[in-house]
């Protein structure tokens, strides 16, 4: 009898041991409500509605303010009588506070000077962190169908 006490104490401190949870340093932080899926979408549509404005609340940029940010998209638009006419995300991948999201962007254009309107699908990958809690596009860079159009993204302020 007593040789099984002892063989059965060890294999109820491992199964003890299994049932308590324990948080490694590696564990996952807290991530934002608005996915980063969601905030590609939002920014894309707001370019779709020419909300330049809200266009601005999904990106990080140092480099200019609201202000500065709506202008130019306005002119750029204006000047190239950009239609946004349609986008899908292709794909999105998440590293602790970073995500990548893979968009294709289809985008309706006039060259100045022509009368002629073009039709150009690129696809864009859009790198994001998080910031105050959200995620935020800190750069976009094109992957496919570059050279053609204008540029009409604009999460690192390029364009």
């Amino acid at each position: 009898m007593r040789k099984a006490h002892l063989f059965v104490l060890p294999l109820l401190l491992l199964f003890a041991s299994c049932a308590i949870p324990v948080r490694s340093q590696d564990a996952r932080r807290p991530q934002p409500k608005v996915s980063a899926t969601s905030v590609v979408k939002s920014f894309l549509e707001a370019l779709k509605e020419r909300d330049f404005k809200s266009a601005y609340e999904k990106v990080y940029i140092f480099s200019s303010d609201r202000e500065g940010y709506v202008s130019r998209f306005e002119l750029l638009y204006e000047r190239y009588d950009i239609r946004i006419v349609d986008y899908r995300v292709l794909a999105t991948q998440l590293f602790r506070d970073k995500a990548r999201v893979v968009a294709e962007v289809e985008v309706d254009y006039r060259e100045p000077g022509e009368d002629k309107r073009q039709r150009v699908r690129r696809t864009t990958l859009y790198d994001l962190s998080i910031s105050e809690k959200k995620w935020k596009i800190m750069k976009d860079e094109c992957t496919e169908n570059c050279r053609y159009g204008p540029e009409v993204e604009g999460g690192d302020g390029g364009g």
